[in-house]
């Protein structure tokens, strides 16, 4: 059975909200009373946590290669993914999205496509490494193309930042790779099965290869614009 982009994003809404409410819930176990260490030798502290919504973000869209090996080690165990990484980065991305624009730095509508397109990320990452197939075939379907361009151009726009220098020219192609993709994940449902139907009748009639979603032209929203220009701040701007 194939799932709509929102469809999906529907399914994960129980899990995700349960997830929030048991961290809302959940009490940290008492310190201990005595400590005993060695004062000559420093403690092993744990790592900061991320200070703001922004380092959580950014961080969140780095760990695609994380998830990736995590399901590829659980093998075909699909409650690996469902009850834990996976689940636990869509609920971590939408409250430090919620919290953007709790502060004015980001738009609902803005924030919303953002992460629609994140959690398109996650599930494409979960389709390619589990030892199942997941995609249904068909003549016509652009997701598995436009979640891989997401997940490739963050991984160069994170390579970018590590590098301390950004190319103008690499930039400019990261950019409209990713203003294309928002631009698809801005149509609704409707305007989505309105294309794949046009493409259709149109490989019907003249048996023309229907085109790449790379070929595909879609108009560019300014909301679908300015989503690709937070993702870009987001990840080259630590």
């Amino acid at each position: 059975m194939s799932l709509s982009r929102r469809d999906f994003i529907k399914l994960f809404g129980a899990s995700v909200a349960s997830l929030v409410v048991a961290r809302c819930n959940w009490q940290p176990p008492a310190t201990p009373t005595v400590t005993c260490y060695d004062p000559a030798i420093p403690p092993d502290l744990p790592p900061s946590p991320p200070s703001s919504a922004r380092e959580r973000l950014r961080l969140l869209w780095l760990r695609f290669p994380e998830l990736a090996q995590a399901i590829s080690k659980g093998g075909d165990q699909e409650d690996t993914w469902d009850n834990l990484l996976g689940q636990e980065m869509v609920a971590d991305h939408r409250l430090a999205l919620d919290d953007l624009v709790a502060e004015g730095q980001l738009s609902s509508p803005v924030a919303d496509l953002v992460h629609e397109a994140y959690t398109a990320a996650i599930d494409h990452t979960w389709r390619s490494n589990i030892p199942i197939t997941c995609y249904e075939a068909v003549i016509v379907d652009y997701t598995p193309a436009s979640a891989a361009v997401l997940i490739q151009q963050t991984q160069v726009l994170g390579e970018l930042a590590d590098q301390g220098t950004i190319d103008p020219a690499t930039l400019a192609t990261v950019r409209t790779a990713l203003e294309h993709d928002l631009a698809y994940y801005a149509l609704s449902d409707s305007d989505v099965n309105a294309l794949y139907d046009k493409l259709l009748v149109e490989y019907q009639q003249s048996g023309e290869i229907v085109p790449t979603f790379e070929q595909l032209e879609l108009e560019l929203t300014p909301d679908a614009r300015a989503a690709a220009q937070f993702i870009i701040d987001l990840l080259t701007n630590p």
